[in-house]
Parts: structure tokens; sequence; C-alpha cells
């Protein structure tokens, strides 16, 4: 498949298209795909940005919001790498498949429609539709999470169920980890303190 071809597939065929990533695994097409979309990202989410507080924008240093921006890519990107090696493993530990290449190959390309997110948000500002600017982001943030789920069906051959299951582990970990330490903080902090 040609990246066009691939582009296309994750939008209209993505079952087949992320099941053939995940076989032939190009991780070069996959990261410079996602580093496209991530840095188109942060120069739509400038204009936005400028847009709702240009006020205040303006007594910070000229180069502060590109520095932050950077950072966030960076940081999405180290995250891509943490999310298909964390859910490989937790898949091999859980059902016996793991394909961290493959996974982080289809997670990348996963992420392809974020890219209509921030120009649809944009748009809908710049022509005053406050409300659609606000459920268009929630649209696509939706449709790239259907698109990782996939991701994770296809690329660990799971079924529907155990792909959402793997999904949200991760989730109900961190949920129960934070319940966990509030509990022990309110507990501690709860205790009489002995009178001297």
């Amino acid at each position: 498949m040609t990246l066009t071809e691939v582009i296309y597939g994750i939008l209209f065929q993505p079952a087949a298209t992320l099941s053939y990533l995940s076989r032939e695994k190009p991780l070069k097409q996959g990261l410079i795909v996602y580093l496209i979309i991530a840095l188109f990202n942060v120069l739509i989410s400038q204009g936005i940005e400028a847009l709702n507080f240009m006020e205040s924008l303006a007594n910070l240093p000229p180069n502060f919001i590109w520095l932050v921006s950077s950072i966030g890519v960076i940081a999405s990107i180290i995250m891509l790498f943490f999310m298909a090696g964390f859910l490989s493993l937790i898949s091999e530990i859980i059902y016996g498949q793991a394909n961290g290449k493959g996974l982080l190959v289809c997670l990348s390309f996963a992420y392809l429609p974020s890219v209509l997110g921030a120009p649809l948000e944009y748009a809908a500002l710049l022509i005053g539709m406050q409300s659609a600017a606000a459920v268009l982001p929630v649209f696509t943030l939706v449709w790239v999470l259907v698109l990782q789920v996939i991701a994770l069906r296809e690329a660990l051959s799971l079924r529907s169920s155990q792909a959402v299951l793997l999904f949200i582990l991760p989730l109900l970990i961190l949920l129960a980890l934070t319940i966990a330490v509030i509990v022990a903080v309110v507990s501690i902090f709860s205790l009489p303190f002995t009178q001297f």
C-alpha cells in the first residue's frame, strides 16, 4: 500500500488497513505521519489561542508558546512509545499476544483523524460558531479513540471486547491507585493526634 492508500484506508476502511499495518510495520512512515500531524495541530492551535486569549498572550515572551508547544509534541511522541510498549506488555501478560512495533505503527496512524479537529475548530471560531467549535474536537477525539481500540484489536489479534478491556485497563489501574492514595491520605489525616 502507498501512503495515500494507507491514509484513505485509515479514514474509510480502518480495520483492514490497521491489520495490514500491523503485519508490514512501516515504522518510519508511521512516525513521520504522527510528527507531521502533531506539528500541524500545534500551528493551528496557535491560531486558536490567539483568537481566544489575545490580550493575555501579549504579556508573554514571544517564543514562550512555541517552546511549550514543542515540549508538548516531544512529550506526545514519548507517550506514544510508552503506550504502545505498555499495552503490548499487558496484552502479552493477559492474552499471550504481543506486537510492540506493529502496535506502535497502528497507534501512530490511528492519530490521523486528529488532523481535522484543530482546523475545524479554528474555522468554527472564525465564523462565530462557538458551539460547533466545542463539539468538533470532541468528535475527532472519539474517532481517534475508536481507531486506537481497532489498532489494539488488529495489531494484537484480539477480539473487540478484549481490545476494549485492554484499552481501558490502564485507566482503571490509574483510578484504583488514585483512590488508594486518597484513602491513605484521608486515613492518615483523620487519625487523632496524641496529646502530650
